[in-house]
């Protein structure tokens, strides 16, 4: 077996005195999606914005690619192909679509064109609009604008936070699918994801948080097939779904 491409040991995430995160470990093998799911305020934005670089975590030890990335600040984690697609997609909306492309592709040099240009084939509405405002765009377009924009930086692992809230859902079934054509490419994906049914279908291996800590983990299918895990942890709507998304009769 491959070493993991990232391995987070005993992270602990604090804000000033609250301790938001306490103690989680995960890891992803190259070309692998993970998934980290639970609650609202169960700390699985901290996790990953403290792995991106976004904050600095209280404790613990971040390794990308056998390194130690634990303090290294996000613009030097994207240089290196640890890539993040924030929550609430945070596309910059006075801008062109081209635009906000090219700030994505910073760090390619004269590949940067390129890739800007497998974006415009992989979501042609993109391409229809690249003139456009960012803001003009709908939410659904919107995660696809922050989808390519962190595909053109030529990710080694993409960190995706949430990038299903707030969609109606024909989009989140589209938002999965790109979830998926990206992870058959070859890229790891560490999925954060409230829609905890719909993370774990897509994912190889998954954790479940809450209160800041990890309380169960394993391969993906075993947690969904797993009802007391369902019940306590995924939400009372979860008993309306075997575990491969097909309704259940009424007890």
């Amino acid at each position: 077996m491959s070493d993991p491409i990232l391995a987070v040991e005993g992270l602990t995430v604090s804000y000033g005195r609250v301790e938001a995160v306490r103690g989680v470990s995960f890891s992803a093998a190259p070309g692998s999606l993970v998934t980290l799911v639970g609650a609202n305020g169960a700390g699985k934005s901290s996790v990953i914005n403290a792995v991106s670089g976004m904050i600095r975590p209280s404790g613990g030890t971040i390794t990308f690619e056998g390194r130690d990335v634990t303090r290294t600040p996000a613009h030097k984690l994207v240089g290196r192909g640890l890539v993040q697609v924030p929550e609430g997609r945070q596309i910059l909306a006075t801008l062109t679509i081209e635009e906000n492309l090219l700030m994505g592709a910073w760090r390619t040099g004269s590949a940067g064109q390129r890739s800007i240009d497998a974006m415009y084939d992989r979501f042609p509405v993109l391409a229809q609009r690249r003139t456009l405002p960012a803001g003009a765009l709908s939410g659904g377009e919107q995660q696809m604008l922050a989808i390519a924009r962190a595909l053109v930086a030529a990710p080694k692992v993409m960190l995706m936070d949430e990038p299903s809230m707030g969609l109606a859902p024909k989009i989140v079934d589209e938002v999965f699918r790109v979830i998926g054509e990206i992870r058959a490419s070859g890229t790891t994906v560490v999925l954060v994801e409230q829609n905890a049914r719909r993370a774990l279908r897509a994912a190889d291996h998954g954790y479940v948080l809450q209160s800041g800590e990890v309380v169960h983990s394993g391969p993906a299918a075993e947690l969904l097939a797993d009802e007391r895990i369902v019940q306590a942890y995924l939400g009372v709507e979860g008993t309306a779904e075997r575990p491969d998304g097909t309704p259940r009769r009424p007890a």
